[in-house]
């Protein structure tokens, strides 16, 4: 692992840095920055607090992060997308719901969550110079890769010590708010994110390799070294792993909203959505991408 680059040079490539101390004793999990609001659309970004370790080992130094990928849960397509009710505890209550036209104002039965409005943000805020978005056949953005570019010091790279440190990857969101006639409280928007930490086939099994942050293994990701998880898969334990934007509800519930029929919403892309669109593409990129391809 590189340990020679400099704060200054951090700061040239846009990493967002918090010093906690003379070495990191606490490590994050990836997660959603901000809480969005009802009805406003605005701009967030993903925490990355630590680099990828054995997660048998957390205590292990991490190897620092060159790359990280994003799937939302935003199809026009429901069966991209699982849809559940969330009872007290945040455990999901019987089978998934068909789609979110009962609760969120603009979508249509049969439809997804199309009107997410996630989208990219470039400039100097984002923590690695070179991304692309992933767009579905329907040309809609689905999530995005990013990685480090043709720099000195191979873009920004998070670096494990002397300091602990959070970088931030940010993405932008449209308005989203419950419908008048809704009883749900909450809608938790759960986002599958990889930070990719190595890349080329000598390092495919390494467990150090990527952290992947999604509340259930697929058929693509299902080394357990690579994330937290529990064995047999259990969503009491497994849920929390998922990086989340909740929005919570600010509208007045209607009158007939009690506390027995009120509810919690959660929304995620599904197994397909994950092994479609999480994996670090390789080979060239489309025409006028800079950089050079990530070669996964």
């Amino acid at each position: 692992m590189k340990k020679s680059t400099t704060f200054g040079k951090l700061a040239a490539y846009s990493l967002i840095t918090v010093i906690c101390g003379a070495s990191q004793v606490a490590m994050a999990h990836t997660g959603v920055k901000d809480k969005p609001v009802e009805g406003v659309a605005g701009y967030n970004a993903f925490t990355i607090g630590h680099g990828c370790t054995d997660n048998s080992n957390e205590a292990a130094v991490a190897s620092n992060v060159i790359a990280q990928s994003v799937v939302f849960p935003n199809s026009a397509d429901p069966l991209d997308a699982v849809i559940y009710k969330l009872n007290a505890a945040g455990l999901q209550v019987g089978a998934p719901l068909p789609d979110l036209s009962n609760d969120i104002e603009g979508v249509l039965p049969g439809v997804g969550f199309s009107n997410m409005g996630a989208g990219l943000v470039a400039g100097g805020g984002t923590l690695f110079p070179n991304f692309i978005p992933a767009i579905n056949p329907a040309k809609a953005i689905r999530g995005y890769h990013t990685w480090s570019g043709p720099t000195p010091i191979k873009g920004a790279e998070l670096q494990e010590s002397p300091v602990s440190m959070t970088g931030l990857s940010p993405f932008r969101y449209g308005a989203i708010k419950f419908k008048a006639t809704s009883c749900a409280k909450s809608l938790k928007i759960r986002i599958a994110v990889a930070n990719w930490c190595k890349r080329g086939t000598a390092s495919k099994k390494a467990p150090d390799r990527v952290d992947v942050w999604i509340g259930h293994t697929t058929t693509k990701f299902a080394d357990q070294k690579t994330m937290p998880r529990a064995t047999p898969y259990d969503p009491a334990i497994e849920a929390p792993f998922w990086p989340t934007m909740t929005l919570t509800r600010t509208s007045a519930l209607p009158a007939n909203c009690t506390a027995d029929n009120s509810y919690d919403l959660s929304i995620e892309p599904s197994s397909n959505d994950i092994d479609t669109y999480l994996p670090m593409p390789t080979g060239k990129f489309p025409l006028g991408v800079p950089g050079t391809p990530f070669y996964n």
